[in-house]
């Protein structure tokens, strides 16, 4: 059911063809100019009917969620990475994954300040949970994947679900949606919120183990 159709390899020349390039009307509308988290437009996502490009969902229609099964999104907005006349900031720069490095089937693109939900040693030794929500600007180095310059506009869709729920991208990649009812912020003030990111310093540390974990792997 959820088996994604092959891209082009990592190699080719320009492996994210398509996504960068993916356009939709923007309705609803959020401010534009500096939005650094969302999903990018060409990503594909487990719903119940397989995989869809993450453009064409709509309220209603129900995702796979990595706690809960499937949910129905309450909410869909749009908006652009970058509309300033000046180049697009380092900061807000997507990074550019490798098929494979997050458990992605495909090569994809991950906004600086998405949360991504990864499994670590360190998590579990520290938190007692092997898992780790933690933004995606931490993972700069991590099996390849580094930052891009976006030469196209790049167009964001946020899906918002009635509670906070980590999604399916690209094969196992696991992306947090926020509730619609409150951000990451409100979330993690909220007691047994199921959900809060880790503050960057601290997610470097912990994709810092990551990588010691792949050093030792024979």
């Amino acid at each position: 059911m959820f088996g994604l159709k092959p891209r082009k390899p990592w190699n080719s020349a320009e492996p994210f063809e398509g996504l960068i390039a993916a356009q939709q009307a923007a309705s609803p509308a959020m401010p534009m100019g500096a939005l650094a988290e969302g999903i990018v437009a060409g990503t594909r996502i487990a719903t119940e009917m397989g995989w869809r490009l993450i453009e064409s969902i709509a309220p209603g229609d129900k995702i796979m969620t990595f706690d809960h099964g499937l949910r129905e999104v309450v909410q869909v907005k749009r908006s652009a990475l970058w509309t300033g006349s000046d180049s697009c900031p380092r900061h807000m720069m997507p990074l550019a994954v490798p098929p494979g490095a997050l458990g992605n089937a495909t090569a994809m693109l991950l906004l600086p300040e998405q949360n991504i939900l990864v499994e670590s040693d360190l998590a579990e030794a520290v938190f007692g949970d092997p898992f780790a929500l933690i933004p995606a600007a931490a993972l700069e180095g991590y099996r390849g994947i580094d930052r891009i310059t976006p030469h196209q506009k790049v167009e964001i869709i946020i899906l918002q679900f009635e509670c906070d729920e980590v999604i399916y991208a690209n094969g196992m990649g696991m992306i947090h949606c926020a509730s619609v009812n409150g951000g990451q912020f409100a979330a993690m003030l909220e007691e047994g919120a199921e959900y809060a990111a880790l503050p960057l310093d601290m997610a470097r540390a912990i994709v810092a183990s990551m990588i010691e974990e792949d050093a030792r792997q024979p």
